[in-house]
């Protein structure tokens, strides 16, 4: 079985656990929303591989009209019956975000694809999820894209399973670590893990110009499940200092996610 149907069959069993990842006061998601607002354009917005609809909803119900495109049928699922509870107008469908061309899709002035670059194992993949992506967005459009990062993989197994790394095929991550190379293999479900220097050249190479990277947890990544139980007023100063420094490199092995912001 390949990584792809590994990961369908793990949100299709976890749409819940999904969902409820961001739920509350969570850094990744409150840092993300800030920088979406910053840079997102007037118009439409597809999401590409959008889960269970935390940012879709987010959008929507900000006023966007937001299409959302999952790879789970749990997930798409999940994202409907969400999208009824909150009296929010999104359009779902099911599609591998490799190929939309089943699928009744418009062209949008933002793209997110902020899950399926986390699991695509090669380079050729992700290759062609970027590519399917870039047929559907408009000129001058925005993309926003998220990896999982090479140091995130480690702080996996440092926060979850520190003694499993020890017995298993994972052991080779901090090989690609001392390379300077990506990783991928089994984590939570089928992960990838990007070196972080591979990003601005993987898109520069698709025709993407650099609008920012930043890292989505910021310099209390390590740290989020303090601090999410910290006072309102603790939580606010560590996210406005993250906020202020998701954007320097030199942060960015403090989140597990990364995002790119570029246009065509």
């Amino acid at each position: 079985m390949d990584e792809v149907k590994k990961v369908k069959e793990w949100y299709d069993e976890h749409s819940e656990t999904e969902w409820n990842r961001l739920e509350g006061f969570h850094f990744e998601f409150e840092i993300t929303k800030i920088m979406l607002q910053r840079h997102i354009k007037p118009g439409k917005i597809l999401d590409i591989g959008g889960g269970t609809g935390r940012y879709s909803l987010y959008l929507a119900s900000l006023g966007y009209e937001v299409t959302l495109v999952d790879l789970s049928d749990g997930n798409v699922a999940f994202a409907r019956k969400k999208a009824k509870e909150l009296n929010l107008n999104i359009t779902i469908f099911q599609g591998d975000a490799r190929d939309l061309s089943k699928l009744p899709l418009e062209t949008y002035d933002n793209i997110l694809v902020m899950g399926p670059l986390y699991h695509l194992f090669s380079k050729k993949n992700r290759i062609k999820c970027i590519v399917e992506a870039k047929k559907y967005l408009k000129k001058d459009g925005v993309l926003f894209a998220s990896f999982i990062s090479l140091a995130g993989g480690l702080l996996y197994y440092l926060d979850n399973c520190p003694e499993e790394i020890i017995h298993e095929t994972a052991l080779d991550l901090f090989d690609c670590m001392e390379q300077d190379k990506s990783w991928s293999g089994r984590a939570f479900t089928e992960a990838t893990f990007i070196e972080i220097d591979e990003i601005e050249p993987f898109f520069r190479q698709l025709g993407f110009s650099k609008i920012t990277i930043f890292g989505q947890e910021g310099v209390t990544g390590p740290r989020l499940r303090m601090l999410q139980l910290a006072s309102e007023e603790v939580r606010n100063f560590y996210l406005n200092l993250s906020v202020k420094l998701c954007e320097k490199k030199k942060y960015f092995p403090y989140s597990n996610h990364i995002m790119y912001i570029g246009k065509i």
